[in-house]
């Protein structure tokens, strides 16, 4: 049985504009970078901790047509521990803005602990005595009589524990 191999057309018999168009078709198909994925370190090696200021701790949202919004923010990651200390919210209207943000602790769909009220929706900074937030556990900002379209941003301080490599 003979074996029959098919090849591209040859290409040398056009003309160069042919020429280039089929070598940039070919370029254009190639990765610019490789597609591997580089190697993770096994979580083992993930044995001490480390304390640092709060990152990833800032959300925002736009104000519904109905003047309602609802902000989240919580640890990431495993062994990530949050300390928060303050609650700093804002809406884009600014000091003009009447509407009210109260600020919720816990996991999603049950925000039942009240950590802060605040009149001044436009810009207010809540102190937040809280235990430690662990992964599953978010801080809530919710606004009620805001300016419809308007950004509302919620920003956590504090530190928080993530795990190091020893």
């Amino acid at each position: 049985m003979r074996r029959v191999v098919r090849r591209a057309p040859s290409v040398q018999g056009l003309g160069p504009l042919a020429r280039s168009i089929s070598g940039s078709i070919q370029n254009s198909t190639r990765p610019a970078t490789s597609l591997t994925r580089p190697a993770s370190v096994p979580v083992h090696f993930y044995q001490g901790r480390i304390r640092t200021p709060i990152s990833a701790g800032y959300a925002a949202v736009t104000i519904a047509s109905d003047g309602t919004a609802t902000a989240y923010v919580g640890p990431q990651g495993l062994g990530t521990i949050w300390y928060p200390q303050a609650a700093a919210i804002a809406t884009s209207t600014g000091a003009a803005d009447t509407s009210t943000c109260t600020i919720y602790l816990g996991p999603e769909g049950l925000q039942t602990q009240v950590g802060g009220q605040s009149y001044a929706g436009g810009g207010d900074t809540i102190g937040l005595a809280v235990p430690p937030l662990w992964n599953g556990y978010f801080i809530w900002a919710k606004w009620a009589g805001g300016t419809a379209g308007a950004l509302a941003t919620l920003t956590i301080y504090g530190e928080m524990d993530s795990l190091r490599t020893n």
